[in-house]
């Protein structure tokens, strides 16, 4: 059985703390992880995460892991293995990329209960979309088969699925969307999730 545990949420606002697939009680302990919102602002981006949680009582504890070198750090290590579950905030995938790939931080992400927003839920996987312009490169690997991006433009997605070809599946999460992956996939949350092999439209779950 695989130890990848992975929840994808198109948004914040897809994020059900109370759903099945993503539950978060009063004894849960959460650990924020905002590598993704090094551009944009760490600071509004937890925040954003705290108040949606707020109702759910849980403990939330942050990891702000910006750098390579915040990557190694031991005590942001603890915080991680100590969580019931991370949250990676959207933002700029291939900066987290570049900050968890080949690092202690990334290796530990791999035996963690992760919640991925946005377009972090792209970095994990053997293949991920640049965002910059929809071409697939390598990701962090945790899982083979699936390319996970975000609902872009009818060129974009069309010149994407091109150069994905017909060898993975290509699942694109609209605002609403909630997918599972713990070594099987389910769709929690069918609404704006198309799925495609290739031009070709087809199922995630498998």
């Amino acid at each position: 059985m695989s130890k990848v545990d992975i929840t994808f949420v198109g948004s914040l606002g897809s994020l059900d703390p109370t759903s099945d697939a993503t539950f978060i009680g009063s004894h849960t302990r959460v650990c924020v992880l905002a590598t993704a919102a090094a551009f944009r602002g760490v600071d509004e981006a937890v925040d954003r995460v705290r108040q949606h949680l707020a109702a759910s009582g849980a403990t939330i504890d942050v990891v702000a892991g910006l750098d390579r070198a915040s990557a190694h750090d031991a005590l942001s290590l603890d915080v991680l293995a100590r969580a019931d579950v991370a949250i990676l905030v959207d933002g700029a995938a291939l900066h987290a990329r570049s900050v968890w790939r080949a690092t202690p931080l990334g290796a530990a992400l791999g035996t963690s209960r992760l919640i991925a927003i946005g377009w972090s839920g792209s970095v994990l996987g053997a293949t991920m979309i640049d965002p910059r312009g929809g071409a697939p490169t390598t990701g962090l690997g945790l899982f083979h088969g699936v390319v996970v991006g975000l609902a872009t433009g009818v060129e974009e997605s069309a010149r994407t699925r091109g150069l994905l070809g017909g060898d993975v599946l290509y699942a694109q999460l609209g605002a609403r969307a909630v997918v599972t992956y713990n070594g099987h996939w389910r769709v929690d949350v069918h609404d704006d999730l198309v799925v495609t092999r290739g031009f070709e439209a087809t199922r995630l779950e498998r």
